[in-house]
């Protein structure tokens, strides 16, 4: 992302490259009719640091909605100005909206919902409507999946700048939505807990508040939440009821993918919020989203203010994208709990032990990553001393994202013959082989020193390759790094073994070359080492 963006100058160029405005999407009322059938005012009366809305509740803008972390808090705009939308879609109606309304029953009663089935809500961010083309796919590749229901809940008309308003409406839309739940509870016999809302950046925020809202108001507890990107400016820091919190549901999942500070363009929160947090490649540079600003503008066919929007939002994005693509894929998806980033990826957590009630977790990116959790942290979340689960993956720069787990552990010979050669210079990079396929080389390390004896170890991401049973191993000496280094002969290592743990299967694999020593450059086939040993 870029360093130092400017929040308005941001905000302006992502509302002036939102071509797709709340008022031109095709599954918003006509304003006449939000008019027509409009229910609520403003109470009478001098406002103080309070605004009450008929049947729709109280909004306060003292603490802990002012703190240090948001210094300036609004007001929820008018529900006749926000004006909500909930469309319902299911595999009668795929591509067509039925309107649901929770003060008008026959919207839900005489509609294709399917009480006996989940409910899917997706809820978009900022400078959004409901008629974006990632919520388009998402619903797609839901029903694809299942005979289910979902629905959109559009509040385009209260999503436009400023960004300070847009945080206040989020409020009111979570109490509409949850009266929605209710009705829909009421009406038809929907179980708020089969109820599973999915929200990026602020939807996430405006999931938190359904859940909070049917508890509080009327007893009932949310089923799940999903937060992609949980917007960070105005949440980051305050209180959890200001924003999405394990308690809002019985089951909340993260999806971090743009967590670098806001002032150097990051979107997102870092703090994990959730029962699982997951951090996608560390959860702030996603691969493939450092390309040059123009091509992005090409992909948008030259449009200027598309181009820069993708640019600018790329790392935000990804969380749906993520999401979206864990519904149908039959790739694992595995991430791993692990303390930091630096600590996965050096191979200090790389065990699944999510069956036991403290073992480490190991948890299906996306959709299903509920069905990874031992059901004793979540009922009792709260009486535990866990701290919140942090969990690690990496993915693809282009979809398809995800990526099968290895760690790779090299061993350098300690050798009379590798002490006496000394250590070297240089890089690995690997070719893991399977009885299912192989993966592209991969680097492995960067640049450094092997000395006799050392181990070497770090998680990478390949292709699944089904039983892992060989390796092409290629080291190069590089000479970057000393003058000294430098030699008219070829450099040569001594590498003992590979070890090769793969995630996916549960597997680990030592390999060997057949002679230790490694020629710079030159790729080496690397076997079961007990094979090597009886083929000498």
């Amino acid at each position: 992302m870029l360093n130092g963006t400017n929040a308005v100058l941001l905000q302006t160029i992502l509302y002036l490259a939102n071509t797709n405005t709340p008022n031109d999407t095709k599954w918003n009322h006509p304003s006449s009719e939000i008019e027509s059938n409009t229910l609520y005012k403003v109470n009478s009366g001098e406002e103080g640091d309070e605004r009450c809305y008929n049947g729709l509740g109280c909004y306060s803008i003292n603490y802990p909605w002012t703190d240090v972390s948001r210094p300036v808090s609004n007001f929820p705009q008018t529900p006749e100005k926000v004006a909500p939308n909930y469309c319902l879609f299911t595999r009668k109606n795929p591509l067509q909206c039925q309107h649901l309304s929770y003060s008008i029953p026959s919207t839900i009663y005489k509609s294709y919902l399917i009480p006996t089935q989940r409910v899917y809500f997706i809820a978009h961010g900022f400078l959004e409507g409901g008629d974006r083309p990632w919520i388009r796919r998402l619903t797609a590749e839901l029903l694809r999946r299942y005979d289910a229901n979902v629905v959109v809940v559009d509040w385009g008309s209260g999503s436009e700048p400023p960004y300070t308003q847009a945080v206040a409406n989020i409020r009111l839309v979570g109490t509409i939505t949850a009266l929605l739940i209710k009705a829909m509870s009421d009406q038809v016999g929907v179980k708020p807990e089969f109820c599973h809302m999915i929200g990026h950046s602020l939807g996430a925020h405006l999931s938190g508040y359904v859940g909070s809202n049917l508890k509080t108001n009327f007893g009932l507890t949310l089923g799940r939440i999903t937060g992609l990107d949980p917007a960070e400016p105005h949440f980051s820091k305050t209180d959890p009821i200001v924003r999405l919190d394990p308690s809002d549901a019985i089951f909340v999942d993260i999806i971090h993918s743009d967590t670098n500070p806001f002032i150097q363009g990051g979107l997102g929160m870092e703090e994990p919020i959730g029962h699982l947090d997951f951090y996608p490649n560390g959860g702030a540079d996603q691969p493939g989203c450092n390309e040059n600003v123009m091509k992005y503008i090409n992909e948008e066919k030259g449009s200027f203010f598309k181009g820069i929007r993708t640019f600018l939002g790329c790392d935000h994005v990804r969380s749906h994208e993520y999401f979206i693509e864990s519904v149908n894929t039959q790739c694992n998806f595995l991430a791993v709990e692990c303390e930091s980033w630096e600590k996965f990826l050096a191979g200090d957590c790389f065990e699944c032990e999510s069956d036991k009630k403290n073992g480490t977790v190991c948890a299906h990116f996306g959709l299903t990553s509920v069905q990874s959790v031992h059901t004793s942290i979540l009922q009792n979340w709260e009486k535990t001393d866990r701290s919140l689960v942090k969990l690690f993956t990496i993915t693809g720069a282009d979809w398809p994202y995800c990526r099968s787990l290895y760690r790779v552990s090299v061993d350098i010979s300690n050798s009379t013959s590798s002490r006496e050669h000394n250590g070297e210079i240089g890089e690995f990079e690997i070719q893991i082989q399977g009885n299912a396929g192989k993966t592209d080389s991969i680097l492995l390390y960067r640049e450094q020193y092997y000395k006799p004896g050392s181990t070497h170890r770090q998680v990478v991401a390949g292709s699944s390759v089904g039983s892992v049973n060989s390796a092409i191993l290629r080291w190069t000496h590089h000479t970057t790094i000393n003058f000294l280094s430098w030699r008219l002969k070829r450099a040569t290592l001594h590498v003992k073994s590979v070890r090769v743990d793969s995630l996916d299967n549960k597997q680990t694999l030592y390999l060997c070359p057949k002679d230790e020593v490694i020629a710079s450059g030159k790729p080496v086939l690397l076997q079961e080492c007990s094979s090597v040993i009886s083929s000498s």
